[in-house]
Order: structure tokens, then sequence, then C-alpha cells
């Protein structure tokens, strides 16, 4: 009897150990979580704004330069950078447009150097996007150009966003922008309000045109998975993001965009790329860019 007593003691007292054990490790797992929420929590309020930049510097007039019929210097097109963001390609291509192209200019320089209020947007647990309080205007696009912004962070990491324009001449972008919303056809104005935004050409000028025709009929209408590389080759079209969708309409012609060569493509990547060429640059340093 006392032996059967015995025995029932030490298996309540097992069961006791392990109900402690049990509740010690989700204990363990529960402060984990909470100290991996928090830090989220800590990094999405400390999320650096000054990843949006503007000009300290004066702005100048710069009318008489663009409407001048001597060709431009590097000295001048190096002027026209700093004061609007536009590089030489972007400068060259409003140029094109006549009067309107320099009025276009002069727009750009005044938005450049204008102060703005940012303001960030929930849009997700720990997501944000970081906005100016007016939309900024934006050079004359080509069909393959790339919009790059460095905007969209979770926490305090910048994962970005991407889009393809498709057709320049009414500023329509293709975009993979969050779960449950397939990739869909939309505005620059997705990426004109943003803190900051790259513009971005292929140095290769006759492969745009086939990059935008084939994504409009090819990749319009895919659902969305942020995990594309991670446990689905990112060769794979079954599901896609904003970067990786770029990525692969430029992959289809054999130009690889990721500038690291990882198994996963993010925006910054693409920023990166040595296929491409700034057209222009709102918001990042004009130096240093998106590195």
């Amino acid at each position: 009897m006392k032996r059967r007593y015995a025995q029932g003691n030490d298996i309540l007292k097992r069961r006791r150990n392990v109900k402690k054990a049990v509740f010690s490790v989700f204990t363990i797992l529960g402060f984990i979580l909470l100290a991996v929420l928090s830090v989220m929590q800590i990094s999405l309020s400390c999320a650096d704004k000054e990843v949006y930049w503007r000009p300290e510097y004066p702005m100048e007039n710069i009318e008489p330069l663009l409407r001048s019929a001597s060709p431009l210097s590097d000295a001048d097109y190096e002027k026209l950078y700093a004061q609007t963001g536009l590089t030489k390609v972007g400068v060259d291509r409003m140029r094109s447009e006549g009067k309107n192209g320099i009025v276009r200019i002069l727009e750009i320089q005044k938005s450049y150097f204008a102060e703005r209020e940012t303001v960030r947007k929930p849009f997700g647990l720990y997501m944000c996007t970081d906005h100016v309080d007016s939309h900024v205007p934006i050079t004359y696009l080509e069909n393959g150009d790339i919009l790059v912004t460095a905007s969209t962070h979770i926490g305090g990491w910048r994962i970005g966003h991407a889009g393809l324009v498709v057709n320049g001449a009414s500023g329509e972008v293709l975009q993979a922008e969050s779960y449950g919303q397939p990739s869909i056809i939309k505005t620059t104005r997705r990426f004109t309000d943003r803190i900051n935004f790259l513009v971005l050409s292929p140095k290769d000028k006759k492969l745009g045109k086939n990059v935008a025709d084939y994504a409009v009929k090819n990749l319009v209408g895919i659902d969305y998975s942020s995990l594309i590389g991670i446990f689905k080759s990112k060769n794979s079209i079954d599901y896609t993001h904003c970067s990786h969708l770029v990525w692969y309409a430029y992959n289809h012609f054999g130009v690889d965009l990721d500038s690291n060569g990882g198994t996963m493509v993010m925006s910054k990547d693409i920023a990166n790329s040595p296929h491409l060429e700034v057209v222009q640059v709102f918001g990042f340093d004009p130096d240093k860019l998106w590195k």
C-alpha cells in the first residue's frame, strides 16, 4: 500500500515538474516574443526620417542655361543635377520636348528645394510608408523605366518599393504592393508623394519597350508573396512582390537587375544595378543615392 502511495506521489511530482517545465518554456518564449515585438515597435517609431534629403545650398537661376542654344558642358550638367536631381539623361530627355520640357525642369527644381512635412502612414503590423505632404513633379517617362523608393519599412528595416513603367506617356506603372492584391497597373502617383524616389532607365534603350510590352501581357494579376526567393525560387512567377516583379520582367530578356545576386531581390538591389542609369533623384542624397 505504501509502495503504491509512493509511486502515485512520484507520478504526481513528475507531472508537476513537466507542467512547470512547459510553463517555464512558454514564459521564456513569451518574454522573447514580447522583446522582439518591443524592439520592432521601438525601431518603427525611431526609423530614420533623414532618408528624406533636401538641398541646404541656395537655389539658383538655371533658366538661361536651359534655354541656351549652345551644347551643355559637363559642368553645366553637374550644376543642373545639383539644382534639380536630374542627371544628364534626365535633362536631355526633357529638353528634347522643347519649351514644355524646360518649364517642367523648372517645376522640378522648385519642388526639389521646397520644405515639406513628412508623414508616416501605417498599413500593416509594424509596417509603414513615409510620405511627403504633396506630390512631386516627375521627369518624362519612357516604357521600361523603373521607379524605386526606400519609403516603405518594417520596423526600422527599409524594404522599399519598386514599379515598372509600362506606359510612359500616361504614367502607368506595373506594381505588386501587398497581400491580397495581385499585381496591377497603377500610376506614378503611388511614388511621387513618397519621401524619396529614383527614376531609373535601362542602359540598353531598345530593351525597355520590349520589357514593358512583355510585362503588360504576362505579369498582370500575379498573386502577391513576400517570400519569393525563400521558399520558392525567384525564377518562378507563381507569386511575386514589387521588386521581384520588376526583376522578373527584365530577367526574361537575360538582364539580371539583382545587384547582389542573392536568393531574394529587393528594391535596393535594383537601385544599385549596373544595368541601369539614374534619370531623376528626389529625397535621396544625390551623391550617395540608395547605397
